[in-house]
């Protein structure tokens, strides 16, 4: 994680075990998913026993888009809310995709496929959350394979989730950008009169 200089406590882990109110917390928020799909508790505790708790100050840039080293870890957000946007990557101005919070995932892409960090993510508050590092994610495969294949359909759906969400925030820019545009056109076409 990346501590922006705005902040002036650290970023803190230790095994989620260690903590049993945020052990039960992740734990429920794992049990959380869709109606045609869920883990069992002790498929919840399962992951969480592979997890640590991590407590990150407010105005903390946990992840920057387009870092290629630093991808080796997700977190479920137990407490506090995140700012995400697209970064400044390549120069581009920033865009504001959502605030998430409790229940949500963050890191989970660049956990699974390596790839650089697809956005930029800010604690707007402090936040404690639960992560999980590909070192945890391969000890489930190996020790618990069918527990592993339902986090990683857990993750396909919260990713599916966000990308039905930023289809929905497109389509608005979209319509606003169509509007625009005419509004323009109609502007043109009074001046020339």
């Amino acid at each position: 994680m990346n501590s922006n200089t705005e902040s002036t406590s650290t970023t803190s882990t230790r095994p989620i075990t260690e903590v049993p109110e945020f052990a039960l917390k992740a734990a429920e928020l794992l049990r959380k998913t869709s109606p045609n799909f869920s883990l069992t508790a002790q498929e919840a505790n399962c992951i969480v026993s592979l997890m640590r708790v991590v407590q990150i100050p407010a105005g903390t840039t946990l992840f920057s888009a387009g870092d290629t080293g630093n991808t080796g870890y997700m977190l479920l957000l137990l407490e506090g809310d995140v700012s995400v946007d697209t970064g400044n990557v390549g120069g581009a101005t920033k865009v504001d995709i959502s605030v998430i919070g409790p229940g949500a995932l963050i890191g989970e892409l660049a956990l699974i496929d390596g790839a650089p960090r697809s956005a930029t993510c800010t604690s707007v508050s402090p936040v404690v959350a639960a992560g999980l590092s590909a070192g945890g994610l391969q000890r489930l495969i190996e020790q618990f394979p069918q527990v592993a294949i339902k986090l990683v359909i857990y993750i396909a759906h919260s990713a599916s989730d966000r990308l039905r969400s930023l289809n929905d925030q497109l389509q608005m820019y979209d319509q606003i950008t169509e509007s625009q545009r005419q509004e323009i056109a109609q502007l043109r076409l009074a001046v020339k009169r």
